[in-house]
């Protein structure tokens, strides 16, 4: 029977008794990182790479700002979970319901303000949303003293390869491109069973997707493809004004015209000449409507000789179509972002934007089911500072939000409420 195996090719083999077709396949231990890659080693270090180049936040930020929408989008989602401040509150139980309440914690608020915590809530919160990861990194004056949180952004830091569960180490870098193992900063993950093991430690913010063990992906990121049409969108109609829009006219000149000009070689060049001057002539937005003369002759029947004339082509592509495929890409970003359009100012070619009062009821929506989790993992980098500096326990970080009302519940139009996402 083995003489009957057959193989076809390389690793590729026909079993003609069990009427099977076998593969041998490379194995792919080891490689337990985004998108199979094979880690990156150097001076002892074995980096888990961030995508098949390790560039993957570089090329998620590149992809970002050539797009018109993706920014606005993005911080737009980033307000939404910063909510109008972070605050101080207690939780309690009244009735069987869990209320949160805001309080006055003199000692919570000025450490906030003395590391200019609000900076790096807002540095965190845009890498949850950009990169779907943030890394906050925590530096101890002691056991008891968070002394600093800094931000550290998603092209930055990379995981170190590891056995265990989840990553415990994480290298800081200043150029992935040219990476180089004596220029990395290595520092230890934080530890939540034991908070202040470490001076200077990284909590690594994000949720936990299967088959991700090292970093999250962003749910936009399946609209890329969109995201690259919608980016060549703009530069079309920007060539298009320059240099009108792909064939726009049919010149068409009499054959003896350049005879003129002498022998051959001046003719050529005459034409190129002409060429160039009907090229100024009729592209660039300066030149829009503009009117083109010529002179023709009759024979003596009075029938016009053959003269200069210039045909439009038309060109359904310009206008409508593009516009159509845009108004699809916009839609699709808004969707890959979780975020009504109207919120974010965007048209997506329907009714922009609604009544005030599907305006409110969308923006509590987005508050009461998208922020929740994403606030907890923001959280979750105050609350470690919170049992290192022994605040009072009774009290916790959390954000406010403002709640907007109409005017006859409320003459401003709004008011601030608790989000019980802590």
């Amino acid at each position: 029977m083995r003489r009957d195996i057959k193989e076809v090719g390389a690793g590729l083999f026909i079993l003609p008794g069990a009427q099977a077709l076998v593969e041998l396949t490379k194995s792919d231990k080891a490689q337990d990182v985004n998108f199979g890659a094979a880690p990156l080693t150097s001076g002892g270090l074995k980096i888990a790479p961030w995508g098949k180049d390790n560039l993957q936040p570089q090329q998620m930020l590149e992809l970002i700002y050539n797009n018109h929408l993706k920014p606005q989008l993005i911080t737009t989602a980033r307000d939404f979970l910063l909510g109008s401040r972070v605050g101080c509150f207690s939780r309690t139980v009244k009735e069987g319901k869990i209320v949160v309440e805001p309080v006055i914690d003199t000692e919570m608020e000025e450490w906030f303000e003395s590391i200019d915590g609000d900076a790096a809530m807002q540095s965190l919160a845009y890498n949850l949303e950009g990169f779907a990861n943030y890394f906050s990194v925590l530096s101890l004056a002691s056991k008891n003293y968070v002394e600093g949180i800094q931000s550290f952004d998603a092209t930055v830091v990379r995981a170190l390869v590891t056995t265990k569960a989840r990553p415990d180490r994480y290298a800081l870098h200043h150029d992935w491109r040219n990476f180089r193992a004596d220029e990395a900063q290595v520092l230890p993950a934080y530890d939540p069973l034991s908070p202040s093991k470490y001076g200077e430690c990284l909590l690594h913010g994000r949720d936990w997707t299967p088959g991700q063990k090292y970093y999250d992906m962003p749910p936009y990121w399946g609209t890329r493809k969109w995201t690259e049409v919608s980016n060549k969108i703009p530069r079309f109609h920007s060539a298009g004004l320059d240099n009108g829009y792909n064939l726009k006219y049919h010149i068409k000149i009499p054959q003896g015209y350049f005879d003129q000009f002498g022998d051959a070689e001046k003719q050529k060049a005459a034409e190129r000449e002409l060429m160039g001057s009907m090229n100024e002539m009729l592209a660039g937005v300066e030149n829009a409507d503009k009117a083109f003369v010529s002179k023709f002759a009759v024979d003596a029947m009075g029938k016009a000789l053959p003269g200069w004339e210039i045909v439009p082509i038309e060109n359904k592509m310009s206008d409508k179509a593009y516009d159509s495929v845009n108004t699809q890409a916009n839609i699709a970003h808004t969707s890959g972002h979780g975020i009504d359009p109207s919120l974010a100012g965007i048209d997506t070619g329907g009714k922009f934007g609604g009544s005030g009062s599907e305006k409110r009821i969308s923006y509590q929506l987005h508050i009461a089911l998208r922020t929740p989790t994403k606030r907890k993992i923001l959280l979750q980098t105050l609350k470690a500072a919170h049992k290192i500096m022994g605040f009072n326990p009774a009290h916790q970080f959390g954000f406010e939000d403002v709640d907007l009302t109409t005017l006859a519940e409320n003459p401003t139009g709004q008011q601030k409420v608790a989000n019980k996402a802590m």
